[in-house]
């Protein structure tokens, strides 16, 4: 264990008042600083990606780590990188006070290799600080700790992090802390983040919300207009743990330091991690409907393996299939539709799947990875299987039509048939899969939006949350709100479900003798996938 706690303590910072002080972490601090210690103590390679409100400090305690790293561990190369120059100024001029106050110093000795750079010969360890728009940052020599700061303004970062990724060890006792304010959707950041929240990437998501610090009170910055009756958004914020001193400064924030602009407050001072993320332009689905009808929950993991006529799901927790609701074995109760956006090839977007009881509209599981179109054919066949054998409709456009053939050659029985009146009298026409013209794109977007605003529908998978929260209306349609880098597969996928089901007409009723009420009595949550059988 090397717990640097006790030399952090010992450095000093300039306050917000102009004073020179002893550094004494808050409580930001003090969560971030436990994650390093307890990453450390598992002998793990620390990772850290932090998202956050403004003004808590977070640069200053990784400016911390890093210089108090460069005197516990010898030939230690440090390296700070900062969304632009300024930024990168303040945070050398930041480890200079460290340097210039260190208690130690006399011990040590230093020199300036650059305007930027500490170095000490007698450790051999440095301290680096650098722009990103140095896009050869790094390259070349190996760091042991890095500093990646304000990322989501990086101009970019897929292309530098890639970079000095290569050059950090995979080793125990090696940094990154990846941290920022947001900056919108769809960028690396956004993605970084998502990834680190699923558990997908090796960084441990740490959230900082401004209702838990001292400063951002009205007691603390002097305010004293009272706090009359509290709107909806304050009512939430009262439950996730805000008091009045708190809502009486949001109040007074949003107007004096948002222009009024709700958004933008959240954006720059959120609650949640998903109030951090706010898309530009007119969202399609409102946001006070689509998180009432949002219940996260955990998934398990996994894939499906066929068995001869019969489907098995696996556990695995890198699996493409996600299963909030295992298959009903009461088929009455147990009616399932599932609606497929395919891909082109393995690279590129990913293909998704989104499995939905008829009676509920409640989304029971998704699959979602990169696949191509006649293997996603195969796993849609796997998935209708396991789902009673569910109702499939899939896109037809594009990579569609291999992966309708496929289902075809594999003689599923339950294709989505498109139906319309034909020109000849008396005549029914046809066709396999979803076709998305604009204007059914529009009808299936539409239904959506109303099974959103009546809150008749069950979402309980983030990905799919924040796509429709990011889902916005663009001149030429709808889209992700991030048109070059962001998804909208499934969005798509779950309203090609929802549409599709409902075109099939009502289903007969199922309360006819109380079973509805009894199943939604028995229904019990997902177990955790090392309970199952």
């Amino acid at each position: 264990m090397t717990d640097i706690s006790p030399l952090i303590e010992k450095l000093k910072i300039r306050t917000k008042d102009l004073k020179v002080e002893r550094f004494k972490p808050n409580w930001a601090q003090i969560e971030m600083l436990d994650s390093y210690n307890r990453q450390i103590d598992a002998g793990k390679p620390v990772r850290i990606i932090s998202l956050k409100a403004r003004q808590l400090g977070i640069s200053t305690l990784a400016e911390a780590i890093l210089f108090s790293r460069s005197f516990v561990y010898e030939h230690s190369h440090s390296l700070v990188v900062a969304h632009e120059m300024d930024s990168s100024d303040a945070l050398f001029g930041m480890t200079q006070l460290f340097w210039d106050t260190f208690p130690f110093k006399p011990m040590f000795r230093a020199k300036h290799a650059s305007r930027k750079e500490l170095v000490w010969d007698d450790l051999g360890s440095s301290i680096r600080i650098a722009t990103a728009r140095n896009i050869r940052a790094g390259r070349g020599r190996t760091i042991n700790a890095l500093h990646a700061s304000e990322v989501a303004f990086w101009e970019r970062p897929e292309e530098l992090m890639l970079g000095m990724r290569q050059t950090v060890p995979n080793r125990p006792g090696s940094l990154i802390i990846l941290e920022s304010t947001a900056n919108g959707v769809g960028n690396w950041f956004y993605d970084t983040w998502n990834a680190a929240v699923e558990g997908d990437v090796e960084f441990e998501p740490l959230f900082f919300p401004w209702w838990k610090h001292y400063e951002y009170t009205a007691s603390w910055t002097g305010l004293t207009e009272p706090l009359y009756e509290l709107d909806e958004d304050e009512r939430g914020y009262k439950a996730l743990g805000a008091d009045d001193d708190h809502l009486k400064w949001r109040r007074w924030a949003i107007r004096n330091l948002a222009d009024g602009d709700v958004l933008q407050f959240m954006q720059e001072y959120p609650a949640t991690p998903e109030e951090a993320f706010i898309a530009s332009g007119m969202n399609v689905f409102p946001h006070e409907h689509l998180t009432a009808c949002y219940q996260p929950m955990d998934p398990v993991r996994g894939f499906l393996l066929r068995e001869g006529e019969n489907v098995r799901f696996v556990p695995d927790r890198f699996g493409p299939l996600r299963v909030f609701r295992m298959p009903s074995k009461d088929t009455d109760w147990g009616n399932y539709f599932i609606g497929g956006d395919p891909t082109h090839t393995t690279r590129g977007d990913n293909a998704a799947a989104q499995v939905i009881n008829r009676r509920t509209y409640e989304q029971v599981a998704i699959w979602h990875g990169k696949i191509d179109p006649m293997g996603f054919g195969e796993e849609l066949a796997k998935l209708g299987t396991f789902y009673n054998m569910a109702e499939i409709a899939t896109e037809i456009e594009g990579p569609g039509y291999a992966t309708i053939g496929a289902l075809q050659q594999m003689d599923y029985p339950h294709l989505w048939r498109h139906r319309w009146a034909d020109k000849a009298p008396g005549k029914i026409g046809e066709t396999v899969g979803w076709s998305t013209t604009q204007k059914r794109k529009e009808w299936a977007i539409g239904h959506m939006l109303k099974l959103i605003v009546d809150h008749d529908l069950i979402i309980h998978d983030r990905r799919t949350f924040d796509e429709s929260r990011n889902y916005v209306t663009l001149d030429i349609g709808y889209g992700p709100a991030d048109e070059e880098h962001g998804f909208d597969d499934c969005v798509m996928a779950f309203a090609i479900a929802a549409i599709c089901s409902r075109t099939e007409g009502p289903l007969q009723s199922y309360s006819a003798d109380d079973k509805f009420a009894e199943m939604r009595e028995t229904l019990e949550p997902t177990p955790a996938w090392e309970d199952w059988s």
